[in-house]
């Protein structure tokens, strides 16, 4: 009996040593750097958010950027996606390079992967799966 009180006051010491664990995870994971801010800040100030869309066309041209390792932005003309993943992407940075594959479409579309990869070598880090794309327009 003497080993189940100090366990009793253990438990509920370490439950909150997972919480503040997961908490500053979490708070991490939405933090970004002073870099991506600026660059976020650049890309959609004086633009208006729309209505999520599934789907949007990547040609005749598409720019992307990626925005800590949650989001990509897809500058499509003077319209600007943005992508908040499904999940972190614990592999993306904004010196990555990211790759889909597509064939014979030109949409991208929410739930497709992305892959990761270094940009020098090429070699893979995983992958990424898309969310929607909220559309960001001057007004």
């Amino acid at each position: 009996m003497v080993r189940l009180i100090p366990m009793a006051f253990a438990i509920p010491l370490l439950a909150g040593c997972t919480a503040n664990a997961m908490e500053t995870h979490e708070a991490g994971a939405e933090s970004l750097s002073e870099r991506d801010q600026r660059r976020m800040a650049a890309l959609l100030d004086g633009k208006t958010p729309g209505d999520p869309q599934p789907c949007i066309n990547t040609r005749p041209n598409t720019q992307s950027s990626i925005i800590g390792n949650q989001m990509i932005l897809y500058r499509v003309g003077s319209t600007v996606y943005r992508n908040d993943l499904n999940g972190i992407c614990p592999t993306l940075r904004s010196t990555s390079t990211i790759v889909s594959q597509r064939y014979g479409s030109s949409q991208l579309c929410s739930g497709e992967l992305v892959q990761v990869r270094d940009p020098l070598s090429g070699a893979g880090f995983g992958s990424c799966a898309l969310g929607e794309f909220v559309p960001y327009r001057e007004e």
